[in-house]
């Protein structure tokens, strides 16, 4: 019988251990990916594999670093603002940002939810403006008359009901001074 000489075997799973060495074999060490597989005794396609998810992964934790920063210069998480115009153009930013990220990162089940919420904040914020433009009011005269026009524009029978109320009962009426 002859005696058969096993070959190191290339195909063996690395440890976690094992993978992590790989890792720092080939960022601080220099080794090439030839000298690594035949220092841990796997295949050269196994350490290329390690390190494209070594080199993903720290792309990944980069971005996410780099989210947190943006988010973070945008605003201070502990200072919410109360007017609903500021607060919506906010978030419109914030959702933009995840839009973004969820299209980088090629994460397509949440890209619809977050167009449906991207589009009902600009819709509440395009709200808000236009209810912030109308003044009401803002003098004396301007709100004589817009009470005038009010009553004026009143059905027949409560317009009557409401004149009357005025003339009879002086007691809630408040005196607008003129100028």
């Amino acid at each position: 019988m002859t005696k058969k000489t096993k070959a190191k075997s290339t195909n063996k799973k690395l440890t976690q251990a094992q993978r992590e060495e790989v890792v720092r074999l080939s960022v601080e060490d220099g080794l090439t990916y030839t000298k690594i597989a035949e220092k841990m005794g796997c295949s050269i396609p196994n350490v290329s594999y390690l390190m494209k998810k070594h080199r993903n992964k720290a792309q990944d934790n980069k971005k996410k670093e780099e989210a947190r920063t943006k988010a973070k210069m945008k605003a201070n998480p502990f200072e919410y603002p109360t007017d609903p115009i500021t607060f919506r153009v906010g978030k419109l930013l914030e959702i933009e940002g995840d839009i973004q990220y969820a299209r980088e990162e090629k994460v397509i089940h949440t890209l619809g939810s977050l167009h449906k919420l991207h589009l009902s904040l600009h819709d509440e914020l395009r709200t808000f403006v236009e209810a912030s433009k109308e003044t009401h009011g803002s003098t004396a005269q301007q709100l004589k008359i817009e009470i005038v026009d009010a009553i004026q524009s009143l059905p027949p029978l409560l317009k009557k009901q409401v004149m009357d109320e005025l003339l009879t009962d002086t007691s809630n009426i408040v005196r607008l001074a003129t100028k």
